[in-house]
Formats: C-alpha cells, structure tokens, sequence
C-alpha cells in the first residue's frame, strides 16, 4: 500500500444521490506517509514558491482488509472516521465515505528540481 504515500489533491465528489461537487483549484493537499499499514495523514496548504505551509494536526492512519475491502482507519485527537479504498493507481486515489460518497484525488507530482 505504499503506493498511497505523498500528496493528493482532492478534483471531486460525488454523494449517493449523484450530485457531484468538482474542485478544479485546491491549495490544500492531503499528505499520507504510511510503511508497513501505519502511519499518518496530514493535510497541506501548497504555497507560491512550491512550498507546503504543514501545522501540527496530524491523523494516525492504519490501513486493514476484511472481505469487504481495503480500509484507511483515521484517527485524531477530534475522533476517529474510517474510508474505503475503492481503487488506487499511480496517479488516482478514490475513497468511499462511511455514507456511501466518493472522493476522488489526483496524485501530486512535485517538481523538486531548483
């Protein structure tokens, strides 16, 4: 699963009803960094020069599978939410919520190049 590490850009959402909600500029980023199905989810404010502004918040991750799927289990110091992985590749990660929404992100390739 470490194909989800790094910086995703959320680009849609669309709830059971069919309603979708497109985010085509976003200047905040998810950020994962998992090894060995544990690890943390911050999210991102991407700054003009390229930079992230991060803050302390920060959501233990741990990922598990039952024969429903695969599951990021989120937990804070605000509470605990769990999503289903319902694909991911190189560059596309979706999430099922707890209420049946799909969440769709683009992974962010980062220039790192000076």
């Amino acid at each position: 699963m470490d194909s989800i590490n790094g910086y995703w850009q959320i680009t849609k959402a669309v709830n059971t009803d069919g309603d979708k909600k497109d985010y085509p500029i976003n200047e905040v980023y998810d950020y994962y960094e998992i090894k060995n199905k544990i690890g943390f989810h911050k999210k991102v404010n991407w700054q003009p020069d390229g930079t992230f502004l991060v803050n302390d918040l920060s959501e233990t991750v741990k990922i598990t599978n039952n024969s429903e799927g695969v599951f990021i289990q989120f937990t804070s110091k605000f509470g605990k939410h769990i999503e289903r992985i319902e694909s991911i590749s190189e560059k596309e990660l979706v999430l099922e919520t707890a209420d049946k929404a799909k969440l769709y992100f683009s992974k962010v390739v980062l220039n790192t190049e000076k």
